[in-house]
């Protein structure tokens, strides 16, 4: 997936004047990507367009204008998008103010090591930035990693109705269709990787 550059951003005073239009679009672009699996958990497959966004809110929330500083929020942002055949995602753990958050947290530790997107009969792993779960607890968000072999990104280009994401965890056990139209931003993400 192509990587952000400096050029891909605006400064906060530009970005004050496009922001609307351009977060609407994002939100849009985000329901496509999204996925629930089950009634806590929901995936977002996030590609360059999705990261900017990020950025930009970063600069614009810290007030950040150091080119410097600027560039230490796109290799951030960057570590997201994976280089290569793969496909990055952000797992959120959807918790409310009547949830009782340490319990769940503790229960769902170590999620992200049971993640699979499912293609026909093949599957492939996530992969998980490691650090954000221990035995006691687990973060609310985990940065995911999809490699695909070019025998899964094969098979996701033919078997587009045939796309599920599982987990198995112990305490969270749930499969779910991915809708087509988000299969079809996946395997655009793929291809542009050629």
């Amino acid at each position: 997936m192509r990587q952000l550059t400096m050029q891909d951003l605006v400064p906060n005073q530009e970005y004050e004047l496009v922001r609307p239009e351009f977060r609407r679009r994002i939100i849009q672009l985000k329901k496509m990507r999204r996925v629930l699996i089950g009634p806590r958990v929901s995936l977002v497959f996030e590609n360059t367009e999705t990261m900017k966004f990020q950025v930009q809110e970063m600069m614009r929330i810290e007030h950040i204008e150091d080119l410097e500083k600027i560039h230490e929020e796109i290799l951030v942002y960057n570590d997201l998008l994976p280089r290569g055949m793969a496909i990055g995602a952000t797992l959120l753990i959807e918790l409310t103010q009547s949830d009782n958050m340490p319990e769940i947290l503790r229960e769902l530790s170590g999620i992200e090591e049971h993640v699979r997107l499912v293609v026909g009969d093949r599957a492939v792993a996530a992969i998980a930035e490691a650090g954000r779960s221990t035995e006691e607890k687990t973060s609310s968000v985990h940065y995911l990693t999809f490699v695909f072999t070019p025998e899964d990104r094969t098979a996701l280009m033919e078997h587009v109705d045939r796309v599920s994401i599982a987990i198995e965890h112990p305490g969270y056990s749930y499969t779910v269709a991915v809708p087509q139209e988000t299969v079809t931003l996946l395997v655009r993400d793929l291809a542009s990787m050629e």
